[in-house]
């Protein structure tokens, strides 16, 4: 079988391998210093370049078909190593495909990191080669928490007196029961009763488990209720345990609690929205009318409150009924009005209509001899229309205004705008009677007519009957 020209290339330059690593090494120090954050594709680009040219583009076109230059790629640490390395980035180049595919080793811990490992590692070994006693552990523990890194980093102390638990652990289980005996005398407080001791007691994990058993258990509690406040103190009261004794606070058990706290805002948000899309689905039921969903999703949000205040409080709930009732307000003043403008059209209407009929006769009266038959068909409509205008009286002003302002009586009218209107309407249904007598009269007086009957008598001037209040 032929062997591929990228095979060749790999194989022609396995004795350069570890100079190239060694370039590559170096190229991203230099980067890094420049640089304090590289993408994948740029670490990647700058190991190729320290590569032959045609090596270069051989680990570039690899690294893209694999998807490893993308920021969004998850590649197991050990991907390199083990039996399930992809063909091509493995073998001689093995160090420098992991250089470009991870960069310098440790960049993902930060340096506060480090050198906090660094110091801890330090003190532990001076703890180690000096304290082989009780007493000598005191000494030492002594001047290692008075250290001037200890004290600046509260993580750094709780990792030393940690280790000075386990050391002192350690030392009381080789002591003889003599030995054991005296130092139980020497803490006595009969014997150091105002000694301040030279360094705390670290507590032990069984004495960390009950508080971190409830701190858990009030945390879950909050979950179920929907707490956020309470829940927030009860997290940070366990990153504070984490901060303080990170060797018996598990990392895991925490990101847990992080992770649920996460979910909780975003479970509290989405069931916060829903309540106001169903709150609008109520208000839009009042508005059309729909009494009965109206109503439902009352109930519903009253549930919601009953069964979850921390969702739901009785401030906001009682916001969002007043809103509900708003719009079936808003729709029962429409309808209202609708009627009461509806009834004042019909009034109007008929007014127009009998003083057609008056101008239609008084017209036809011009023109045409009594005998003719469509002047006694306008003479009849013109009695009928005198009669009607006959009972327009002041009486029948009185019970319009009367129906009028039953009408009116659920109105939220503040400001006195329907008043208002229907003050000008009968002002104006008045001027219009008015004028149908007046030109009755002046007809009458012109061309009179022998069995023509009386013209009405003129509506009295003034206001109409005031409206309640």
């Amino acid at each position: 079988m032929a062997e591929s020209p990228d095979s060749a290339k790999l194989r022609g330059s396995v004795a350069d391998w570890g100079r190239f690593c060694a370039r590559a090494t170096a190229a991203l120090e230099q980067h890094h210093g420049e640089s304090p954050v590289l993408s994948p594709r740029r670490i990647a680009e700058i190991v190729a370049e320290v590569l032959p040219y045609p090596l270069g583009r051989v680990l570039l076109r690899r690294l893209r078909r694999l998807g490893w230059l993308v920021p969004e790629a998850v590649i197991p640490f050990d991907i390199l190593d083990g039996p399930d390395c992809p063909a091509g980035v493995g073998g001689a180049w093995r160090e420098v495909v992991r250089l470009a595919v991870f960069g310098l080793p440790g960049q993902g811990v930060p340096y506060r990191e480090k050198h906090r490992q660094d110091v801890y590692q330090q003190l532990c070994s001076e703890i180690l080669s000096s304290a082989v006693d009780l007493a000598s552990l005191q000494s030492v523990a002594a001047r290692v928490l008075n250290h001037p890194e200890v004290v600046a980093d509260s993580m750094l102390g709780s990792m030393v007196r940690a280790f000075i638990a386990e050391r002192e652990a350690a030392l009381q289980a080789v002591m003889t029961p003599a030995q054991k005996e005296a130092l139980k005398a020497q803490r006595s407080k009969l014997q150091r009763a105002f000694d301040a001791p030279g360094w705390s007691k670290y507590p032990t994990k069984e004495a960390m488990l009950p508080v971190l058993a409830r701190l858990q258990r009030d945390f879950d509690g909050c979950l179920a209720q929907f707490e956020e406040t309470r829940a927030l103190q009860l997290l940070d009261k366990m990153r504070d345990l984490r901060r303080r004794y990170p060797v018996h606070v598990a990392a895991a058990d925490l990101q847990r609690c992080e992770e649920q706290y996460d979910r909780l805002l975003k479970r509290a948000g989405q069931y916060r929205r829903q309540i106001q899309d169903l709150s609008a689905q109520g208000a839009a039921a009042a508005r059309d009318g729909d009494d009965k969903t109206a109503a439902w999703v009352v109930r519903r949000l009253q549930a919601i409150n009953t069964l979850l205040p921390n969702l739901l409080p009785a401030r906001e709930l009682e916001r969002l009924q007043a809103e509900i009732f708003d719009s079936g307000r808003v729709r029962e003043t429409r309808e209202l009005r609708r009627e009461f403008i509806e009834h004042q059209q019909k009034v109007a209407a008929k007014i127009r209509d009998l003083a057609g009929v008056i101008y239609r006769f008084h017209e036809l009266a011009g023109k045409l001899s009594p005998e003719h038959e469509a002047y006694r068909r306008a003479e009849l409509n013109y009695r009928r229309a005198v009669e009607e205008i006959r009972g327009m009286d002041t009486e029948w002003l009185s019970g319009l205004v009367l129906q009028l302002e039953t009408l009116m009586e659920d109105f939220d009218d503040p400001t006195g705008d329907i008043h208002n209107q229907l003050d000008r309407f009968i002002a104006s249904v008045r001027t219009a009677l008015n004028r149908l007598c007046l030109e009755i009269r002046a007809r009458r007086s012109k061309r009179p007519g022998p069995n023509l009957p009386a013209a009405p008598p003129t509506p009295p001037e003034g206001p109409p009957p005031a409206p309640p209040s």
